[in-house]
């Protein structure tokens, strides 16, 4: 029997999936959180009117700039990868720090205005992780090629082949830290899936992996992981900012054990199950 057992995965309708979607993954970053199922930042900001302006106007004005700014500490709160977070990667690039600054420049707010009674005005942003020209793209487009640069499974692999649409990685209780380009390891410390492994299209479409609270959240995500995903339960978390995961030889075994098992993962067909 193989060791990665084979999902069977309904189909439900839309309005179904979305009413029994549970709360998200969410992390504070900074002066707002990140929700990383959904995958979007929301930042807040309140506005005083001007003394010398319309007040309503200058009042939002006032709130939208301070709720980007706040989206901008969000932003770099975040962890890239397991050993550099936003904040240091734009340190180190000044291409990514005058794009990421662009792309808040140009955002059109999308979220929610609330006036209150004093004149003051809060604002919700909501701003996506992913998409084309968005903050995705600005943060990993750069670092990634049009098709994949591993083109074949490096490793050991498993003598039957599997094949999987997708795969569900179970980190509960591993204290893993989301971030917008993990890897996962096998116990030898090899690769088995990270951003050598995508295209770029699916990178910024989607992201590097998604996050969900559990299982049950997981596999009805069809769209992402597929009708027969696997699934694997992590071994431990790796990497200074404790966003990498380590999966056991065998089950690494599995993922190789099939050249076509490649085209998911350049898809980036990966959710995390995390805490």
């Amino acid at each position: 029997m193989n060791r990665m057992a084979i999902l069977a995965v309904s189909i439900c309708s839309v309005s179904l999936c979305f009413a029994q979607i549970q709360p998200v993954v969410t992390g504070n970053q900074g002066s707002g959180s990140v929700d990383w199922s959904e995958r979007f930042i929301s930042a807040v900001g309140i506005g005083s009117p001007s003394p010398n302006m319309p007040a309503r106007p200058s009042a939002e004005r006032a709130a939208q700039q301070l709720a980007l700014r706040n989206a901008l500490e969000t932003i770099k709160g975040m962890y890239l990868n397991s050993s550099t977070t936003v904040s240091n990667f734009m340190v180190q690039s000044d291409v990514v720090s005058t794009s990421v600054s662009g792309f808040l420049k140009g955002f059109e707010k999308e979220g929610r205005t609330r006036y209150m009674d004093d004149g003051t005005v809060e604002v919700t942003m909501k701003i996506p992780l992913d998409g084309v020209g968005g903050l995705g793209e600005s943060l990993i487009g750069a670092s990634l090629t049009e098709q994949p640069a591993i083109s074949k499974f490096e490793g050991n692999k498993a003598p039957e082949e599997t094949i999987f649409t997708g795969l569900i990685i179970d980190c509960k209780g591993l204290k893993i830290k989301p971030a917008l380009s993990p890897r996962i390891l096998d116990e030898s410390g090899r690769e088995v899936y990270g951003s050598a492994y995508v295209s770029r299209e699916w990178a910024i479409k989607n992201g590097i992996v998604g996050y969900a609270k559990d299982e049950a959240m997981a596999i009805k995500l069809v769209d992402r992981i597929g009708d027969t995903p696997g699934k694997i339960k992590a071994q431990k978390v790796h990497g200074e900012n404790s966003t990498d995961v380590v999966i056991s030889a065998a089950d690494a075994a599995d993922v190789r054990s099939a050249s076509a098992n490649l085209k998911f993962l350049s898809e980036c067909r990966v959710i995390l199950i995390i805490d």
